[in-house]
């Protein structure tokens, strides 16, 4: 089954403080998150030791300082929250390319399981990886790997622990059962009703009928009844990652020669308006910022404005050109990036790219005559499908005149290609001892095959050379997957292909 991993972060902007100042983690000091570093400041969100002298949210700032005199307070601005939200989220990414933060409730994330099985063999190495990317950006989590979005939140808010992998379905029903609901954030006076009910904790809440629950408490609360029982399905909605439209270039040598600065910049550029044509994109605004072969004032970011969006490169090295001659670097420029701010694309803008596509069928053309001109007509062949009993033999090679368009075909599921190599390769024996479990294929830095799966005989040919082939598709701990055969007839194991 799918699985979804839910990290909890837990009283985030806490955590965002103490990484603004982090004395005051070390030396324990009581400390509180206010609206404003004012009396009439509102405390929001208090650390145990202040928690201990009676500090809690809710109070004014000039109360708490009256129950706790050594009291830290500092406010965490919103652009704050995004800020630690985005730099969570990028590196959440590099475990799973869908991950969505929680709206609702700032320090709260989901990633989906589904296709890393080869990348991480268990849901318990998937979470330590996590976890120890979270530890690293000096954050402290709760980390929860479940089956489903809602139950994984439950449980999160509700461990003790920071890392909980569950097995099965009915493991992660019986620990929801059993969370408090006042880890759920619910609302005061709805929590406090159910309290008079004698209900503290899921198992209790999902034992209520829930058309009773609804007149009672409100569509909000039955909602929550059907997330909790798992009646509603709540997919995951990850947060689409933005593309990056930055071009960096490193130089040997200080470079002060504005034109050859100005024919870098061209080449940086370039790909970015490839990249912004294939998103129906222009650039706004273009972006530079040089490196320079100094020890003060090392940087000097330049931003050019055209007149409106565009994807014209000369309309852009015109005003680089024009900056650069008017207003030189002060020192030899030893890197420079290229980043642009974005806005949709006028059409005339993309129909100039679509008449000028970035393959270029006619260059192409000229570059084959050429070859073919110094090492002969037959030097550019091209591969066609064609009917044969062995692998080998169901293609063959034709001459190609000219260079065409690529058309790929419309699927739904990217299917792996299996690459067959043009002669076999012969293969060390295995080791009868370890089977094929053990067999050091590729050599030991890819490790021994941990999985084989076949045979698939192909037999015959005894019209021309009886072949007995016994095909398999092998795994190594790289995660390389090879397509073998024995040989019967030479009794010997051959390496035909790769699957990719």
């Amino acid at each position: 089954m799918a699985r979804t991993a839910c990290i909890d972060l837990p009283a985030f902007d806490l955590q965002l403080l103490y990484l603004r100042h982090p004395a005051w983690k070390k030396k324990q000091l009581p400390v509180a998150v206010v609206t404003e570093d004012r009396p009439n400041g509102v405390v929001l969100t208090v650390n145990e030791p202040a928690y201990a002298r009676r500090v809690l949210p809710g109070m004014r700032v000039a109360a708490a300082l009256g129950l706790a005199e050594h009291l830290r307070v500092d406010a965490v601005a919103e652009s704050d929250v995004e800020r630690g939200v985005e730099e969570i989220t990028v590196a959440l990414r590099q475990f799973s390319p869908n991950v969505e933060p929680y709206g609702g409730v700032c320090g709260v994330f989901w990633l989906d399981g589904s296709g890393l099985e080869r990348l991480y063999k268990t849901p318990g190495r998937w979470s330590r990886e996590i976890g120890r990317a979270i530890r690293k950006l000096g954050y402290d989590a709760k980390i929860v790997v479940g089956f489903a979005r809602f139950p994984t939140y439950v449980i999160a808010k509700g461990a003790a622990v920071s890392k909980v992998v569950i097995s099965s379905p009915e493991e992660q029903r019986a620990l929801v059962h059993k969370v408090p609901l006042d880890r759920l954030g619910l609302h005061d006076a709805l929590r406090d009703d159910l309290g008079k009910l004698g209900i503290f904790d899921v198992g209790g809440f999902l034992r209520l009928p829930v058309a009773a629950l609804s007149e009672r408490f409100g569509p909000e609360a039955a909602e929550l009844w059907r997330l909790a029982a798992g009646e509603t399905w709540d997919p995951l909605q990850p947060d689409p990652e933005r593309p990056s439209f930055e071009q960096r270039a490193i130089f040997d040598h200080p470079e002060n020669d504005r034109i050859r600065l100005l024919f870098l910049i061209k080449r940086a550029l370039s790909p970015l308006l490839f990249r912004l044509a294939e998103r129906g994109l222009a650039v706004a605004t273009l972006f530079i910022d040089f490196l320079l072969d100094r020890h003060d004032d090392r940087h000097r970011l330049d931003s050019f404005r055209p007149a409106e969006a565009t994807l014209d490169a000369k309309t852009l090295l015109q005003l680089v050109h024009l900056r650069l001659e008017a207003n030189p670097p002060r020192a030899g420029v030893i890197e420079l990036t290229v980043s642009v701010e974005e806005s949709a694309a006028p059409h005339e803008q993309l129909q100039l790219f679509a008449e000028k596509p970035r393959r270029n069928l006619r260059a192409a053309n000229e570059a084959f005559a050429r070859i073919r001109a110094e090492f002969g007509d037959d030097c550019i062949v091209r591969p066609v499908l064609n009917e044969g009993h062995l692998p080998e033999a169901m293609f063959r090679w034709e001459p190609c005149e000219r260079a065409v368009a690529p058309s790929p075909a419309a699927v739904q599921t990217p299917s792996l290609v299996r690459r067959v190599h043009a002669k076999p390769v012969r293969l060390p024996p295995p080791n009868r001892q370890v089977r094929d479990d053990g067999w050091l294929l590729r050599g030991v830095e890819h490790g021994p095959v941990v999985k084989m799966i076949g045979p698939h005989v192909i037999s015959g040919g005894w019209w021309f050379k009886t072949v007995h082939r016994e095909y398999h598709f092998a795994e190594t701990k790289s995660g390389e997957i090879l397509w073998v055969y024995y040989d019967r007839r030479r009794r010997r194991w051959f390496l035909h292909g790769q699957v990719r």
